[in-house]
């Protein structure tokens, strides 16, 4: 069940007041070329050129602006492998908040230097310890901005699935197959939480790694994993833990979750540079792999669309990858 918070009338709400803080990111179309290979009519929604490089910018700005500005005298506090350090990071440089910013030590040099940028205070930990570091940081007055949970972060995420059905609607076209990649579940709980709302037939497909399969495992146990194992070159996705609230939200709006390969994911970095001229991390291009290898048949003359969810990847940690 969708709960109220996320109505399409609140997240109309909130997208009217995120929308002066946030990019207008584009659709593409693919080629004829791109469909042929894909057997899809193809489109993507390029998040990955929004505000501090993700999706993420949408939810951190909504739990600034929709709350008591008394709850932020502290700061803020934030945990994350890159992306979501990075658009808290982005947030309290731009309402001028401190903060406390618990990156994975595992995070590369280029999403350390993009949070320091924004001037943030970064403490190194790993993700065990993480959620511990920043609850302790709550005890102490900041306020903690989920990287994937709770309703203002939903609710931002949500926005999205407001822009994709304005889009298709102004197409005069139908939407059958999206296709969201999943780390903690906030991406596709939001988004498809307005989508399936206003478009019931559309087939939400989400896609994790096969080393981080948190929420294909949470599903299929009925409740949301507290300790997931990870390994993946997708660090985007691989987040150690599952929430309730994000996960009944995704109970009720994915049609089906499957998993893709690390080897299949670089080789859909590669096909994006070539293809699309575009320099994509793992996790963005996971849905690509996904069409390819898993859900291809069921695509057919059928109109698909990739959120491409971000992109904070630096030229060297790309090369690895890729080659």
């Amino acid at each position: 069940m969708i709960p109220s918070d996320l109505s399409t009338d609140k997240i109309k709400t909130t997208f009217g007041k995120i929308r002066p803080y946030i990019n207008n990111t584009p659709f593409i179309k693919a080629s004829s070329k791109i469909d042929d290979f894909f057997s899809t009519n193809l489109y993507f929604k390029c998040e990955f050129l929004q505000k501090s490089g993700s999706f993420k910018a949408r939810g951190a700005i909504n739990n600034i602006i929709s709350q008591d500005k008394n709850k932020f005298k502290k700061g803020i506090t934030a945990v994350s492998a890159g992306n979501h350090a990075i658009a808290a990071s982005f947030v309290s440089n731009l309402f001028k908040l401190n903060n406390k910013i618990f990156l994975y030590e595992s995070a590369n040099s280029y999403r350390v230097k993009k949070c320091k940028s924004y001037k943030a205070n970064i403490i190194f930990t790993n993700p065990k310890q993480a959620f511990i570091d920043a609850t302790n940081a709550q005890n102490d007055g900041y306020y903690f901005i989920h990287p994937f949970d709770g309703p203002h972060t939903l609710q931002g995420s949500a926005t999205i699935g407001l822009e994709i059905i304005e889009y298709f609607k102004n197409l005069n076209k139908k939407l059958d197959y999206l296709i969201i990649s999943v780390g903690g579940g906030g991406l596709i709980s939001g988004v498809s939480s307005y989508v399936k709302q206003i478009s019931p037939n559309t087939k939400i497909i989400g896609v994790e790694p096969e080393g981080a399969k948190g929420m294909t495992d949470s599903l299929q146990l009925g409740k949301p994993l507290e300790d997931v194992k990870v390994n993946s070159i997708a660090d985007s996705l691989c987040a150690p833990l599952h929430k309730e609230y994000s996960y009944n939200v995704a109970k009720s709006v994915i049609d089906e979750m499957v998993t893709v390969t690390d080897d299949e994911m670089k080789e859909f970095m590669i096909y994006a540079f070539e293809n699309l001229k575009l320099m994509l991390e793992p996790a963005c291009v996971a849905g690509l792999a996904a069409i390819k290898y898993k859900i291809n048949d069921n695509l057919k003359n059928r109109n698909s669309l990739v959120i491409l969810c971000g992109s904070n990847i630096d030229k060297i940690t790309w090369n690895k990858f890729s080659n």
